[in-house]
């Protein structure tokens, strides 16, 4: 069987970072992460799923922090008619967090400000009606406009190009944003074959001027949310300090999850951070900012 890959810089510094939660981390991101998956209500309901997966025999439980939100113990969940019929999506469980974090209204008007391939996108059109979704990837935009179509994202409307040359400004906004992807290591075995330190801090780099960028498309008591699938503290309690320290009209909204541990970050109070090992999860970050 094919062994993770972890790069020794990786190993050194996360060893540092964790102390004595080290174990239990590097135990965790070496299994496979859990399946999930999200009901899209523009084309079923929790009801019609279950009662799917129950005449199908497959195993599966509802994550207490949204109806929408399942567990699923199934090999191919891609072979499933409900998903081909883009009656759900498969989203790992702490990438939903973000979005039921922002919570957006139908009377919001929302920016998905990297949104490719659309997995969030999906979310926020199912709890809003009128999102934008812009990603500056000419082959990632391919994804989330099949996802668009698949999942029946007739509220959202996909632009390729650069966040900040979006000149609009929004009640709610997601910014998912680009990063060294240390989650992904529970997904994809290989997937830090291109990690190095060096990589981090050039995401870093681009993550401060999206952050502000976003933050300033903001209306007045706006709210966004910030996340990465990144461990590192560069790509997350630095960002959002460096927008708070930028923007003075900027404050960290604390966040609840049920059935989620949060554990106090005391690098940047009522930011998130989830330890892969507290809810079986990825790697992840979010915070809830809002202008004041």
């Amino acid at each position: 069987m094919q062994q993770t890959f972890f790069p020794n810089e990786f190993l050194s510094k996360y060893k540092t970072f964790c102390g004595n939660d080290w174990t239990d981390f590097f135990t965790t991101i070496r299994e496979k992460q859990p399946k999930s998956f999200w009901v899209n209500s523009n084309k079923s309901n929790p009801k019609e799923i279950e009662a799917f997966m129950q005449k199908n025999k497959i195993t599966f439980k509802k994550y207490p922090f949204s109806y929408q939100a399942y567990f699923i113990d199934y090999q191919k969940p891609g072979d499933l008619k409900v998903f081909k019929e883009g009656k759900i999506s498969m989203q790992e469980k702490a990438a939903m967090l973000p979005v039921l974090a922002l919570a957006p209204t139908k009377k919001d008007y929302v920016l998905d400000a990297c949104a490719s391939p659309g997995m969030k996108t999906i979310q926020l059109s199912n709890m809003s009606q009128n999102v934008l979704a812009v990603d500056v990837n000419s082959t990632r935009v391919k994804s989330l406009l099949h996802n668009k179509e698949a999942y029946g994202l007739k509220n959202v409307k996909v632009m390729r190009t650069d966040v900040r040359n979006v000149k609009e400004t929004f009640d709610k906004i997601m910014l998912d944003a680009p990063c060294s992807s240390e989650g992904l290591v529970r997904k994809r075995k290989e997937a830090l074959k291109g990690w190095s330190q060096k990589l981090v801090l050039s995401k870093a780099k681009a993550q401060k001027n999206l952050i502000l960028s976003c933050f300033d498309m903001l209306k007045p008591h706006g709210e966004m949310v910030y996340a990465t699938c990144s461990f590192a503290k560069e790509e997350n309690e630095d960002i959002v300090n460096f927008l708070l320290e930028k923007r003075e009209d900027a404050q960290i909204v604390p966040v609840k999850m049920v059935g989620i541990k949060v554990r106090e970050n005391k690098w940047c109070p009522n930011s998130v951070r989830l330890w892969p090992q507290d809810n079986d999860t990825q790697q992840f970050f979010f915070a809830k900012i809002k202008k004041i």
